[in-house]
C-alpha cells in the first residue's frame, strides 16, 4: 500500500469518526442549546451518520473515490462556521476545540486528496 492511499484511508476514517461523533452530539439537547430533542436535530443526526457510512464505503476504493473528500471538506467548513456563529451569538458555549478540529480535518483531507491526485496521475502516465 502506498503513502497516498494510506493518507486517503486515514482521511476517510477520521472524517467518518467525526461524523459519528457529530451524529451523537446532535441527539444531546444540552449540547445543542435546547431543552429537548427536536425533529431537526434527529434529521441532522441521521444525515451525519449516513455521511460517515458513505465515507467508510469510499474507503473500500480509496483512490477511485477520493472525490468524496471535496464535498466532505465543504460540509466540515459549513459545520465549523455554523458552530462559530452560534457560539458568538450565545446560543451554545464557545470552545476552541471544534473550530480547531474542523480546520485540522479540512487540512488533512485536502492534503490527502492532493497526494491522491498526484498518485493517480502518475499511475495513469505509467499505463
Amino acid at each position: 500500500m502506498t503513502i497516498p492511499i494510506i493518507l486517503l484511508r486515514v482521511s476517510y476514517w477520521s472524517a467518518a469518526v467525526a461524523d459519528f461523533g457529530i451524529a451523537a452530539i446532535m441527539l444531546m439537547p444540552a449540547r445543542m442549546g435546547t431543552m429537548e430533542v427536536v425533529y431537526p436535530m434527529v434529521l441532522a443526526s441521521a444525515i451525519a451518520f449516513s455521511w460517515g457510512v458513505m465515507l467508510l464505503f469510499a474507503d473500500r476504493k480509496p483512490l477511485e473515490r477520493r472525490w468524496m473528500l471535496i464535498p466532505t471538506m465543504l460540509v466540515i467548513a459549513l459545520l465549523t462556521c455554523t458552530r462559530i456563529y452560534y457560539s458568538f451569538t450565545g446560543t451554545i458555549e464557545f470552545s476552541w476545540f471544534y473550530p480547531l478540529l474542523g480546520t485540522g480535518l479540512i487540512i488533512q483531507l485536502a492534503f490527502s486528496y492532493s497526494h491522491g491526485n498526484k498518485h493517480a496521475s502518475e499511475t495513469l502516465k505509467g499505463v
